[in-house]
């Protein structure tokens, strides 16, 4: 098939879960289809050259849409999630310009398909007359009203109007996909809640290529002071909200038990952030960087203090994969078929959650056995092959008439 891969971010460099996820879809894709790739950039940096050339080796053709960030273009999708009456999630991804582009291009390449990588592509999916496939990223609504629940008053009231939004947004345009694939059975079962019944939905989690990361049993124990590893932006709301709930009530009970211990945040941190969470001892906040292999490999634990969200966890995939135990709420293991105990530790309290941190930094034996099945599930469940294989069996529901 000729498939048009609309996706609302440049899945190059692979340092976030959506970027990981959109990457390897494309991977899969491209083995047995002429994939053109459409992705949104937030500007044209030195790093445009360096993706364009990395997308480039998977897909026949790459185009890239400039979306520049700022107050302007929040304004412009608050605009139209009124005119539209669309949630703001989704308007504030919207350019005229970018869907004429992709308006030409379906009719240049002769698209069979239109896979729309997340839900805010919705919009630029459906006036192309194609087959959709959605690749839904999340359950959006969910999220939103998840976060809804725990949020400060301030924001609070927004996302109480926007989840509500986004779940009739949802229900009415997952009615128009022919496709449609989730990344966990929870996420099925919350769009058959939702309503949804024409399309077909099918569930294929996020795929992580093991064999390019060095698990850190290979070397033992890190040396240096025990250290716990939380790696994920705090742009993002459900990150900020869990790690700040991490650090103010968890983190201190974990310096009681462990003298000596460290927190490490790394990931995109405003000035204001950094400067609230380092206030705490113990706490170091790392910012964005390149490759987080090396903060793996000091780890002794990862933690997941999620307390809103959705979807699928890469990150969980991630410490499996390079052999760090975890530490995770229900909310942030969600997506993972992983049994608790075997491979990762529950905790839903403060209390509970920093006793669990305790016991992967004493006990070694724990902490050894944890590693060693977590890397075990993730070759076996979470390979490229074995997410590949399920994508494409999605793809064949898909028809041309």
């Amino acid at each position: 098939m000729r498939i048009l891969l609309i996706t609302e971010t440049v899945p190059y460099p692979l340092d976030s879960g959506g970027r990981i996820k959109t990457w390897h879809t494309l991977q899969v894709l491209a083995r047995r289809h002429e994939v053109h790739l459409h992705a949104f950039i937030r500007d044209t940096g030195a790093g445009t050259g360096a993706a364009e050339r990395a997308l480039g080796a998977h897909a026949a053709s790459v185009t890239l849409h400039l979306l520049p960030p700022g107050l302007a273009r929040e304004a412009r999708g608050l605009a139209r999630s009124v005119t539209a009456n669309q949630p703001f999630t989704v308007a504030r991804h919207w350019s005229p310009e970018a869907a004429r582009r992709m308006a030409d291009a379906a009719r240049a390449t002769g698209a069979d398909v239109v896979y729309a990588d997340h839900l805010s592509m919705l919009p630029y999916a459906e006036p192309l007359g194609l087959p959709i496939v959605h690749d839904a990223h999340n359950v959006e609504y969910e999220i939103v009203r998840r976060y809804a629940a725990t949020a400060d008053p301030a924001r609070r009231a927004f996302a109480e109007v926007e989840w509500r939004r986004l779940r009739a947004y949802e229900r009415a345009a997952y009615e128009r996909c022919q496709v449609i694939t989730v990344v966990s059975s929870r996420d099925a079962e919350h769009l058959r809640a939702l309503g949804v019944r024409r399309p077909e939905i099918h569930v294929g989690p996020i795929a992580f290529d093991h064999q390019s990361v060095c698990p850190v049993p290979s070397r033992g124990v890190p040396d240096g002071p025990p250290t716990v590893l939380f790696v994920g932006g705090l742009h993002w709301p459900p990150n900020a909200q869990g790690v700040a709930w991490c650090v103010e009530h968890v983190w201190p009970q974990v310096t009681r038990a462990v003298p000596g211990a460290r927190f490490v945040i790394v990931g995109r941190a405003s000035d204001g952030q950094r400067r609230a969470l380092e206030a705490t001892a113990g706490v170091s906040v790392v910012g964005y960087v390149d490759d987080v292999g090396e903060w793996f490999a000091r780890a002794r634990a990862f933690v997941i203090p999620l307390l809103s969200g959705g979807g699928m966890r890469v990150k969980m995939l991630e410490a499996f994969a390079r052999g760090v135990p975890v530490v995770a709420t229900p909310v942030g293991a969600e997506g993972i078929d992983a049994r608790e105990r075997d491979t990762w530790l529950a905790a839903e309290s403060p209390g509970a959650f920093a006793e669990a941190v305790g016991r992967v930094l004493g006990d070694g034996a724990l902490a050894a056995g944890m590693r060693a099945r977590g890397l075990r599930l993730v070759e076996a469940d979470y390979s490229v092959e074995a997410v590949g294989a399920k994508l494409e069996a999605a793809l064949s529901g898909v028809s041309q008439d």
